[in-house]
C-alpha cells in the first residue's frame, strides 16, 4: 500500500434521504402522500469518492467547498470522522452546500430534489481554494478530480492540477468527468466517463448507440485530452478499457460484475473511480485496476443509497473464483503487496519458476502437486528476454503475455509474474515463499533462492517429473517436425 495520502478535489455534496410509504392519494391534489418513515444523510460526490478511499485504508486528503450551513457542517463532521484531512474544503460565505433530496418509498425512488448553485465558484473562494489545493498536494501519491459540474472545477483549478509544472511532481491524475467540453481535462493521465458523457463529449445522441464505435469516440477523446487511458462505465453492460500507454491502443471489455440484485446505482460511479485510481497510484496494471473497480461498483450497487467499498470484502472477491484470470497476473511490487495481505490470515506460499514455453502436461502436473502443498501457488515466469539469454536464438515459441495468460487460466495457479532476470532469486526474496517448488531434476543445492527461503523457516520441495514431457524435448520434435515436411 502507498505510505502517500491521496489528494481528491471536485464537488461536495449532501445526499438527503427520506423514507416513507405511500398508500394513499392526497385528496387536495393529485398526488401520493408520503408517510414519513425516516430519513439520513450521505455523503455524495467528491466526497463520496474519498470515502470509499478512506474505507479501502488509504489516507485522503479532500479539497472542494462547502456552504456554511447545516449541511457543510454535517459534511465536514463526517469526513473528519472517517479520518479525512478536511483542511483543503473551502467554507463559502455565498453559496449554499449542494444538497440532493431523495424521496423513497418501497424500495423505489419517487422523487430528487436539488438545491444547487451550478454556476462557477466566486473568485474569492476560488483563490482560497487554490491555495489549500497548493498546499494539500504536495507529498501525494496522485490526484483524483471528481466532476459533477457544480462549479468548483473552474477552468483555474483544472490548470493547476493537470497543467502546472512540473507535472511529474504531481503524481498521477484521474479524471471523472461530467462538463462536455472534454478538452478542459487535458493533461489527465485517466480519464472515466459514462457512456452518455463520451457520447454528447463526441458529438453524439442520446439515441446513438455507441457500443459499435466506442474505440473511434475514445480515440476521439484521447486525442482532446492526451489521455494515457479512458475508461468508460456503461452499466449493466460492464465497462471498457482503451489503454494508450504503449503507443498502440489496447481495447478490454470488461462484463458487469454482479453478486445480487441491483438496488441503487447511486455512487457507483464514485466507487469505480476510487478503485481505479488508487489502483493506478500503485502501478497495478490498467486493465487489472479496470477489473478490481468493476468488481467494487458491483458489490455497492445493492446498497440503498451511496455506499463505499470494504477492503476486505473486495479483496475476497478478488482472491476467490470470481476474479477473473487476468487479476492473476500481477507486477512483482503489487505481488508483494497483496501476499503481505493474505499473510494476514496465516495462508501459505507456494513458489516455483520457469520458462513454461510450451505448456504440456508435465508442467500441469508439477503445479497441481506445488500447489497441494500450501493455501496459495505463485508462478514466476522468465520475460522473453530472459529466455533468450538462456535458451538462444528461436525462443521462446510463446510470448510472455500468453504464457503468463495460459498459467494465469489454470485453477491450480493463484498469482503470476515475469522476472527479467537470469534467475528467479530476486523474485524470491521479494515474495519470500514459505515453500520453493522445483522438479525433481534439480538437486536441493542446485536451487536458486533456498538459502533464502531456508533462513525464513521455509523449505524447498523437489517434484518428480512425469516421464516423456519436456519442453526441450517437444520444440526439437516441432522442428525435426517441420525439416521433414519442407
Amino acid at each position: 500500500m502507498t505510505t502517500q495520502p491521496v489528494l481528491v478535489i471536485g464537488d461536495l455534496i449532501c445526499d438527503h434521504y427520506v423514507w416513507g410509504d405511500v398508500s394513499r392519494v392526497s385528496p387536495e391534489a393529485p398526488v401520493q402522500v408520503l408517510e414519513w418513515g425516516r430519513e439520513a444523510n450521505r455523503a455524495g460526490g467528491a466526497a463520496n469518492v474519498a470515502l470509499n478511499l478512506a474505507s479501502l485504508g488509504y489516507d485522503v486528503k479532500l479539497a472542494g467547498l462547502v456552504g456554511r450551513d447545516e449541511d457543510g457542517r454535517w459534511l465536514r463532521r463526517e469526513l473528519s470522522r472517517h479520518g479525512i484531512d478536511t483542511t483543503a474544503i473551502v467554507i463559502s460565505e455565498t453559496r449554499p452546500t449542494t444538497q440532493k433530496l431523495r424521496i423513497i418509498a418501497r424500495g423505489q425512488q419517487l422523487l430528487r430534489v436539488d438545491r444547487e448553485d451550478r454556476n462557477p465558484i466566486g473568485k474569492q473562494d476560488e483563490r482560497l481554494l487554490l491555495q489549500r489545493i497548493r498546499r494539500a498536494r504536495r507529498q501525494t501519491c496522485g490526484i483524483i478530480c471528481s466532476d459533477y459540474a457544480k462549479g468548483v472545477l473552474t477552468e483555474a483549478v483544472l490548470d493547476l492540477v493537470l497543467r502546472a509544472r512540473p507535472v511529474k511532481d504531481r503524481g498521477v491524475v484521474l479524471v471523472d468527468p461530467k462538463d462536455r467540453n472534454f478538452v478542459r481535462y487535458r493533461g489527465t493521465d485517466i480519464l472515466t466517463p459514462n457512456e452518455r458523457e463520451i457520447i454528447e463529449a463526441t458529438g453524439g445522441t442520446s439515441i446513438d448507440r455507441p457500443s459499435h464505435n466506442l474505440p473511434s469516440r475514445a480515440q476521439e477523446v484521447q486525442k482532446l485530452t492526451g489521455a494515457k487511458a479512458v475508461l468508460i462505465t456503461r452499466g449493466q453492460n460492464g465497462m471498457d478499457l482503451f489503454d494508450y500507454t504503449t503507443g498502440n491502443v489496447t481495447h478490454s471489455h470488461i462484463p458487469a460484475f454482479r453478486t445480487h440484485e441491483v438496488f441503487d446505482v447511486t455512487g457507483a460511479g464514485d466507487t469505480v473511480t476510487a478503485v481505479m485510481g488508487i489502483e493506478a497510484f500503485r502501478e497495478t496494471p490498467l486493465t487489472e485496476a479496470a477489473r478490481r473497480a468493476n468488481i467494487a461498483a458491483g458489490l455497492v450497487v445493492g446498497v440503498v443509497g451511496t455506499s463505499t467499498i470494504d477492503r476486505d470484502a473486495l479483496d475476497r472477491v478478488m482472491h476467490g473464483a470470481l476474479a477473473p484470470s487476468g487479476s492473476k497476473i500481477l507486477s512483482r511490487s503489487t505481488l508483494v503487496n497483496q501476499l503481505g495481505k493474505v499473510r494476514e490470515s496465516g495462508s501459505r506460499v507456494v513458489f516455483t519458476n520457469g520458462c513454461f514455453d510450451v505448456l504440456h502436461t508435465g508442467h500441469l502436473h508439477l503445479l497441481q502437486r506445488a500447489r497441494a502443498l500450501g493455501d496459495l501457488l505463485v508462478v514466476g515466469i522468465n520475460s522473453d528476454r530472459s529466455i533468450k539469454g538462456l535458451k538462444g536464438h528461436g525462443r521462446p515459441l510463446i510470448g510472455e503475455d500468453e504464457r503468463a495468460e495460459l498459467l494465469a487460466a489454470l485453477s491450480c495457479v493463484d498469482y503470476v509474474t515475469v522476472f527479467s532476470e537470469r534467475t528467479p532469486l530476486r523474485v524470491i526474496t521479494s515474495v519470500k515463499p514459505d515453500i520453493l517448488v522445483k522438479g525433481a531434476d534439480y538437486s536441493i543445492s542446485d536451487v536458486v533462492g533456498r538459502n533464502v527461503v531456508e533462513r525464513r523457516g521455509g523449505r524447498v520441495e523437489l517434484i518428480p517429473l512425469l516421464p516423456g514431457f519436456s519442453t526441450t524435448g517437444l520444440v526439437e520434435s516441432i522442428q525435426k517436425t517441420r525439416t521433414n515436411r519442407e
